[in-house]
């Protein structure tokens, strides 16, 4: 087994406020709307801490049929902006990794701005570590959702104002 991490940061144009409600509190709704190629759709199951995010995969996004993602909401606190969860199915667990959790951090840094930081750890299955294509592709989704929630609020600035 293997222990790993990664963590990124990126500046969105849009305030952790509105980005938190679009991306952490209604992912299940706009996801599927916002990149339909790459989720056919997605549900919540339950409300707050210990509710199941449900992501179907779209045939376009190169998954194996009936692809899904299921993560458990381990930290959802609005008043620092900070989200957690861990995958309790689907994705790489159960193929690469033994457990992988996943937090971002939307820091405000202006009315209308915020740096989301995100972090990635894991545990592998086998004693070899994620490659860097693994690594880039996990880091190539988590900050492609945010951007495109980015791009939609943006077009829409009444959504969550």
């Amino acid at each position: 087994m293997v222990s790993g991490s990664r963590t990124d940061e990126v500046t969105l144009n849009v305030s952790a406020a509105r980005l938190w409600k679009g991306a952490i509190e209604e992912p299940h709704i706009l996801y599927p709307k916002l990149m339909p190629d790459f989720f056919s759709k997605a549900e919540r199951i339950g409300e707050g801490v210990g509710a199941i995010n449900v992501f179907y995969f779209a045939p376009a996004a190169n998954l194996p049929p009936g692809s899904l993602n299921k993560n458990k909401i381990e930290v959802l606190d609005e008043a620092t902006f900070t989200f957690k969860n861990s995958s309790v199915e689907g994705g790489l667990l159960g193929v690469l990794v033994k457990s992988q959790t996943y937090e971002s951090v939307f820091v405000p840094s202006g009315a209308d701005s915020c740096v989301a930081k995100l972090k990635f750890e894991y545990e592998t299955i086998g004693d070899k570590d994620l490659t860097e294509q693994e690594l880039k592709a996990t880091r190539d989704g988590s900050i492609g959702v945010l951007k495109a929630t980015e791009g939609y609020l943006l077009a829409n600035p009444d959504v969550y104002a």
